[in-house]
């Protein structure tokens, strides 16, 4: 139920948060009333369409059914056969053009129809070995909450399905929406650690551990104030030496490389759309003297603040 409720939950909090691109979900499948793990059935289901529209995006939730240990509540051969005609639908309609996203073992639905050939995936560490199996053509990789391919996103169980939708959300319509969707949904907008980092604001995110989760979004919703290790410490109530050590093993980045790369994105913004002086810069981001912010910035980049922003400056 969570596979189904998840993803939609954030695509609705993307219409709540903008008006400028709209989600509108349709709920499709094999039959009229589909039954859950729940026990509760979702009614009026539509039948799969003959087409869909040449830019959607279809997601293929978990199959409770799929999973080891699930008691059946209707005949596996309806089971079976039902799960026949999505694998043909699947193969016939999924284009290049199309968005094909799975949540947990909906990824073998995917790779029974063909789509996964040659793409890297994931699916419920329960269900790994039986993905493997379906073909050899499909590159299997587990410990990873999701996993973007082309076209293709596959995420792993159940509550993975928030965290990969956020990160489509966020490709779609920027980071600050998508942090404000996992804000409303109290979740960790997290990323999965074997993608690009493509911005310091969701560096460090693939980890599990809720206390660095809590301090992370403490520093990125205010970069600029002061914070240090002893300050950010008593924050996660541990001693600084204690802290320093954990953030660094759950993030893989100390906590100075940390903030210093949130307020050097930070500048970067600044010095494409504005033409600022260095003090006025480094007032503005919570250094304590220009020499601290030059080396802060050096630490990324190989040419000066002054010709970065020539090169990079956004025309008025």
């Amino acid at each position: 139920m969570l596979d189904v409720a998840g993803p939609c939950e954030v695509l609705r909090g993307a219409n709540m948060v903008q008006n400028q691109w709209r989600y509108d979900v349709q709920f499709i499948g094999t039959m009229p009333n589909a039954p859950t793990s729940l026990g509760y059935a979702l009614a009026n289901v539509a039948p799969l369409p003959v087409e869909i529209e040449p830019d959607a995006m279809v997601v293929v939730c978990g199959n409770a059914s799929e999973m080891p240990g699930f008691v059946e509540t209707l005949d596996p051969q309806d089971i079976k056969r039902a799960n026949a005609r999505l694998q043909a639908w699947l193969r016939k309609t999924i284009t290049p053009n199309h968005q094909l996203v799975t949540v947990c073992s909906g990824a073998l639905d995917a790779a029974r129809s063909g789509l996964f050939d040659g793409r890297r995936c994931t699916t419920h560490h329960k269900c790994l070995d039986e993905l493997r199996a379906i073909s050899p053509k499909i590159k299997v990789e587990e410990n990873r909450l999701y996993i973007e391919d082309g076209n293709c996103f596959s995420s792993a169980g159940i509550t993975s399905g928030i965290d990969l939708m956020l990160h489509i959300v966020s490709k779609r319509l920027g980071l600050a929406a998508a942090a404000q969707i996992a804000q409303h949904m109290v979740v960790f907008n997290r990323r999965n650690g074997s993608e690009p980092q493509l911005s310091p604001f969701l560096q460090g995110r693939s980890h599990l551990h809720p206390t660095i989760h809590r301090i992370q979004d403490q520093v990125t919703t205010n970069p600029t104030a002061d914070w240090t290790v002893e300050r950010l410490a008593k924050e996660a109530h541990m001693s600084a030496r204690h802290f320093s050590r954990l953030f660094n093993k759950e993030t893989g980045v100390t906590v100075p490389d940390y903030i210093n790369g949130l307020r050097i994105a930070m500048a970067e913004n600044m010095l494409k759309a504005q033409h600022l002086s260095i003090e006025n810069l480094v007032d503005r981001l919570g250094y304590n003297s220009t020499r601290q912010f030059h080396r802060a910035w050096k630490q990324r980049h190989g040419k000066s603040p002054r010709q970065w922003q020539r090169e990079h400056a956004v025309d008025a």
